[in-house]
């Protein structure tokens, strides 16, 4: 683990005018740390680690999750610490947000540095929210599947693949999608009409050392799925909603995921209750008390059981758009996030909201 001074890329300008955006937005919009509830490491058990002073770059995103911690716990009368330096906090009760770039220069497999980082504060006799059971699903594709299948919850028709068996393992499975191990959001994700298609991509793949990638069955009739976030037994409804392909994806012919960038719809409204107990159990199987959830329904038929496509501790929570920007698409409301009411603000009351539920259920 380098220490924050390495120097790293810091984006390009346009990356860096935004963040500077961003930082001058929350200064004059939300309320600062609420350094009245924060005492010394030393006369309190719990630990709100701040990631975003482990990191060159701003990131609006994680300082509003950071703020939203600070602000709830200062709420209840909650005295805790706050450092960026885990070199002195041992036996600690310790929350924290996953950064952009925690670790640098990052390897392939970024996901494994990540909760080895974790792994090594857990070493110090602390606990931790997220830990490292539960970063064990963060952008890695395989053991999540993996656990999927060690633990019953129903997925798509998935098989994994890797350099030992990919010249065994049968492609009966058509149309069929083919993910990368580790990536997040649409990126790694291949598209085949026929299973002659995916078998070439894997034939001619070079897989790196201990590389999987994972086959799954596309959901028949499926035009829209259920972004479910979910923290201990509650979900979350403010950053709970469908992402439903466009009319013109639909006619196109050309197979897309259902994310915003393709001009999907993102929908608060008619979630299906009844799905709330059923993954709740799922998750106190996978031992995760906080995750985004993606599900779908053959036919898009929710009174059929759920299926899970992926799960993960961080996630990006998309809130409610407000009826005064009803005319915009949602990717027109997420690139204009300092509008009022606009995107930050929204984030910014939904990680409030999480925030709550994760201190009300006593998972910290």
């Amino acid at each position: 683990m380098n220490l924050p001074s390495t120097p790293r890329p810091l984006g390009n300008l346009g990356q860096r005018v935004d963040d500077i955006r961003g930082k001058w937005w929350i200064d004059r919009t939300i309320s600062p740390l609420p350094i009245e509830a924060v005492v010394p490491l030393e006369e309190t058990r719990d630990v709100l680690l701040l990631c975003s002073r482990m990191i060159r770059h701003f990131d609006s995103k994680l300082n509003l999750q950071e703020l939203a911690l600070a602000h709830e716990l200062a709420e209840r009368g909650r005295q805790f610490a706050i450092t960026h330096d885990l070199r002195t906090v041992f036996d600690k009760s310790v929350i924290w947000v996953l950064p952009n770039h925690l670790v640098w220069p990052p390897l392939w497999d970024y996901s494994r540095q990540v909760r080895e980082f974790a792994i090594g504060v857990e070493r110090q006799g602390n606990s931790l929210l997220c830990s490292s059971g539960e970063l064990a699903y963060w952008e890695n594709k395989g053991t999540m599947h993996t656990r999927f299948s060690e633990f019953g919850v129903p997925t798509p028709q998935t098989k994994i693949i890797n350099v030992e068996n990919r010249d065994t393992v049968e492609f009966d499975i058509e149309p069929v999608i083919l993910k990368d191990e580790h990536s997040a959001g649409s990126a790694g994700i291949h598209y085949f009409d026929t299973a002659d298609g995916a078998r070439k991509f894997v034939k001619n793949r070079q897989f790196r050392p201990a590389e999987s990638l994972i086959m799954q069955e596309l959901v028949r009739g499926a035009t829209k799925d259920l972004r479910l976030t979910m923290v201990g037994d509650q979900m979350i409804r403010s950053a709970t909603f469908w992402r439903k392909k466009s009319p013109a994806a639909l006619s196109s012919g050309r197979w897309t995921t259902t994310a915003s960038k393709y001009g999907s719809s993102i929908e608060h409204e008619d979630i299906p209750e009844e799905v709330v107990p059923i993954v709740a159990a799922y998750l106190r199987s996978l031992g995760m008390r906080t995750a985004g959830i993606d599900l779908m329904w053959v036919d898009d038929d929710v009174s059929r059981p759920p299926l899970v496509l992926e799960v993960s501790p961080y996630f990006q929570p998309n809130p409610p758009k407000p009826d005064r920007y009803a005319h915009w698409t949602y990717k027109q409301y997420k690139e204009k996030p300092y509008v009022k009411d606009g995107y930050l603000l929204q984030q910014y009351r939904v990680f409030r909201e999480m925030a709550a539920h994760i201190l009300e259920q006593q998972l910290f």
